[in-house]
């Protein structure tokens, strides 16, 4: 029920999320230090654009993950490392987001893919299996049908769909799908701590700090200062998705659905909302249920070497909120014989 969109809207709704003016803290924080074990190194996928690539190390084959629209590869900080044991774990941030390169163009799947590609040159990397969140199914795509000699294996986060047919839905226009925010807490001062409360409670627990700091300036008091990513980076993504012929897809792929099961679980603020937002978030509940479950039906029926598995109460960030069903479905699947 909860997808591609509901992310786009949280993403958004951080992009947009403005409290009360800034309270200065009473002191200078102390140097905050990413506690991920990864090594950060930038990467040239053409003449003006490099991009941030996370690289967590580890054993075995290669295993990129992928973030969602509007994210950087930090949104993986606390889960990427469950495979180091078995893979050799990166993760890419995508152009116009975060550390990477912020060109005002290049925002197509065509582009967007080939700078997957480009990066895979420049590491040294032939061959590798993609885990993707979000908006990011539809670079898994294009990557399978444009470029199937680099895909072993593909995980699709709550995104296994034909992103296209998903912007041009009817449930996408008319806006039906716009989910209800939860109101802002007395305690907001626009620091460190209230945005990462705020991508928290919209996303799920373990919402890594150094994600909100990639996205986010702060100055050395943890005040908010600003953006760091392009302008309207979300509205770019989407106008560029490109379709992609599913059935073109012959890679083995494991799609993993988020299913909450009612407004109250796809909403924990739920008991904060007034009877109009409720009814509202109702609607958009129904209306989400409604497009994923034809979306969904439709990547199972067309591409040839899919396994679904549907997580009951699960939500969009379901690597957050479900982390070790999703931890043990993704090692079955990457472990397992080929279809």
């Amino acid at each position: 029920m909860i997808l591609v969109l509901f992310q786009t809207h949280i993403a958004a709704a951080l992009l947009a999320f403005t409290p009360p003016a800034a309270h200065s803290l009473s002191d200078t924080l102390p140097p905050w230090r990413d506690p991920s074990p990864h090594r950060v190194v930038h990467v040239q996928v053409s003449r003006a654009v490099q991009l941030e690539v996370l690289d967590w190390g580890g054993q075995g084959k290669t295993l990129i993950f992928l973030a969602g629209g509007g994210e950087a590869g930090h949104v993986y900080d606390g889960f990427a490392p469950r495979f180091t044991s078995r893979y050799h774990v990166i993760a890419i941030t995508r152009r116009g987001v975060g550390a990477s390169s912020h060109p005002s163009a290049g925002y197509d799947t065509t582009t967007l893919v080939r700078d997957i590609v480009a990066a895979l040159d420049s590491l040294g990397i032939t061959k590798a299996s993609f885990v993707g969140h979000s908006f990011a199914g539809s670079e898994l795509n294009g990557l399978a049908v444009r470029y199937p000699e680099r895909v072993d294996r593909l995980v699709y986060l709550d995104c296994g769909f034909d992103e296209r047919a998903l912007f041009d839905s009817p449930e996408w226009k008319s806006g039906a799908v716009q989910s209800p925010l939860p109101p802002e807490g007395t305690y907001e001062n626009n620091t460190i701590f209230t945005w990462l409360l705020w991508a928290e409670r919209l996303s799920g627990p373990g919402f890594p700090e150094a994600e909100a700091r990639a996205l986010y300036q702060f100055d050395d008091q943890g005040n908010f200062i600003g953006s760091s990513s392009i302008d309207s980076v979300i509205d770019r993504l989407g106008r560029g998705t490109e379709a992609i012929d599913l059935r073109r897809i012959q890679a083995p792929a494991l799609a993993l659905y988020a299913v909450p099961g009612s407004a109250e679980v796809l909403y924990p603020w739920w008991a904060t909302l007034d009877p109009t937002a409720r009814a509202k978030g109702q609607k958009s509940f129904e209306a989400l249920d409604r497009l994923q479950t034809r979306l969904r039906d439709r990547f199972r029926d067309q591409v040839p070497r899919v396994r679904v598995v549907i997580i009951p109460g699960a939500r969009h960030y379901l690597f957050l909120t479900h982390s070790g069903e999703v931890t043990h479905q993704m090692l079955e699947f990457l472990a397992a014989p080929a279809l």
